[in-house]
């Protein structure tokens, strides 16, 4: 497992705040609409963005969940963004 660490709060904007607050949003109702828990490695680890942690297998994990591409694409904007901001 491969973990980025950075400072959330001077990285993110309130219009990044919103953007990952959707994302998980959108993930918890992926799993509402199947009947299933959220509760999953992969929601603790988007979970895990807000305490400055970017856990790097986390797209690999929502493949492997069969995400939606939207989804997909969301998880895949944050880790670029934040991959490029903390180097």
């Amino acid at each position: 497992m491969n973990i980025v660490r950075f400072n959330r709060h001077e990285l993110f904007t309130n219009d990044w705040m919103e953007y990952h607050s959707t994302t998980l949003r959108s993930v918890e109702d992926f799993h509402m609409d199947r009947n299933e828990s959220w509760f999953t490695p992969l929601y603790n680890m988007l979970c895990g963005v807000w305490d400055g942690y970017l856990y790097t297998e986390m797209l690999e994990m929502a493949k492997e969940m069969e995400l939606p591409t939207p989804i997909l694409q969301r998880i895949a904007n944050t880790i670029q963004f934040i991959g490029t901001s903390v180097k």
